[in-house]
């Protein structure tokens, strides 16, 4: 008997899912609940366990494909019944679209373009890992293919790839492009001069030529900040403070806590402020729905936070942060940072957002104008922390400043609230030991 296994509807409204990575492959043997493929909905990359214990008869999609809730994922053979008692699956066009071995009169093009790139690889069988396994394989040069897995059913697992890389496994080596015509060129003389700094390229804008699927959190990323710029029209607020008492007070901080505990940045303590504002200006906590001509005003206080990882942004979300004192506050922005960059995130800490932080001075920028994230009110930014000229006492002076920036949604909030709310983070920032009271 064969077990057809569909997308189940696995929360919170989505209706479909990303095949990421298949864990297993045609004629693999599973066991109940073992993982056997990573999918991902909304940002949130989850492995979903066999449904029964058997051979795999049928991939229901290629890696990179969309599958709809109620649509055939995997077909599992349990061994029990006689040949031919296959039932027909739920959606034969998938069924015969994705077929694991297409018969010999069967045209190439029918193959999904999907499967012949999975194909084109290592014999027609991706490696089983994990991400954060393939992210530990990059970051030391090893070859997944060149790896063999000591997990269920051959997968690898990050024991298998360090012992490689202690074995000497030999970093991949890229041929330099036009070898001869550079060998042509001249020899240019050392200058004395030291080479420009160039900023660092982001792992997640890397692409080659040509034309890309949408996918991924691109995709969900994409989707988001249409909806957004479509439907919430935007004002901004900006003004720049003096952050000297908030590094003293940060310093003070990190001095009363060991080196094991997780470090308290500006960001901690802006978030604190950020937390306690919305407290204090509750309309800013609070999702507006125009169909149902409603206002739902938040009881609690949830921080999103924009992090920035190797495969695009994702924002996981503090709960009750206006309940935390600063080193919980350290603690889970710590923790939700770390699983958000290696892809080990809960779907729950993705889920129930009141409002965003975005801290874009992490990589040096100055002021930029952030979006609203759909269902919410608005979105505080940071900019960096740097010496500029402020007037003290009628003098101009090199201080460190911090720009802050707040955007709200103009169809809930007047430009007089959103300036009392921006005003009440800077003053807060300003004096941010009132903040630990």
């Amino acid at each position: 008997m064969t077990v057809e296994f569909n997308l189940p509807d696995i929360g919170e409204g989505l209706h479909e899912a990303e095949v990421v990575n298949w864990l297993v492959a045609v004629g693999d043997t599973v066991k109940r609940n073992q993982p056997f493929v990573e999918i991902m909905t909304d940002k949130s990359t989850v492995e979903m366990p066999a449904p029964a214990t058997g051979t795999v008869a049928m991939l229901g999609a290629a890696e990179g494909e969309i599958v709809h809730v109620g649509e055939l994922l995997v077909v599992i053979d349990d061994g029990a019944g006689a040949a031919g008692s296959t039932t027909t699956p739920p959606n034969p066009a998938a069924s015969s679209e994705h077929a694991a071995s297409p018969a010999p009169d069967t045209p190439s093009a029918a193959i999904p373009p999907a499967a012949t790139a999975v194909a084109a690889v290592g014999g027609g069988r991706r490696p089983k890992a994990s991400p954060a396994t393939r992210k530990l394989a990059a970051e030391l040069g090893v070859d997944l293919f060149a790896v063999t897995g000591s997990g269920p059913g051959g997968r690898i697992l990050a024991d298998d790839v360090t012992a490689k890389a202690a074995a000497g496994a030999a970093p991949r080596v890229t041929a330099p492009r036009n070898e001869a015509a550079r060998s042509a060129r001249p020899t240019r003389t050392a200058q004395a001069t030291p080479p420009r700094p160039v900023a660092a390229v982001s792992p997640a804008a890397q692409f080659d030529t040509g034309v890309h699927p949408l996918r991924g959190v691109r995709r969900a990323t994409a989707k988001a900040m249409d909806q957004s710029w479509s439907t919430i029209p935007h004002i901004s607020a900006m003004n720049e403070i003096n952050a000297e008492h908030l590094l003293s007070t940060r310093a003070q901080l990190r001095a009363l806590q060991d080196d094991s505990a997780p470090n308290i940045t500006p960001l901690v303590i802006s978030l604190m402020a950020v937390a306690a504002a919305l407290r204090r200006h509750p309309i800013m906590n609070a999702t507006l729905d125009l169909d149902a001509e409603t206002i739902t005003v938040h009881e609690h206080v949830n921080l999103g936070v924009a992090v920035a990882t190797d495969y695009g942004l994702m924002v996981p979300v503090i709960a009750d942060a206006d309940r935390l004192d600063v080193f919980a506050m350290a603690g889970e922005l710590a923790r939700l940072t770390t699983a958000a960059r290696d892809k080990t995130v809960r779907g729950e800490d993705l889920q129930g957002g009141t409002y965003t932080v975005t801290n874009f001075g992490s990589q040096g920028t100055y002021v930029a104008n952030p979006i609203i994230r759909p269902g919410e009110t608005g979105i505080t930014g940071l900019g960096s922390i740097a010496p500029r000229p402020i007037v003290i006492d009628g003098a101009v002076v090199a201080k460190p400043t911090l720009p802050i920036v707040v955007c709200g949604d103009h169809r809930l909030v007047d430009g007089d609230v959103m300036s009392a709310f921006h005003n009440d983070i800077c003053a807060s920032l300003q004096a941010p030991v009132g903040l630990l009271l």
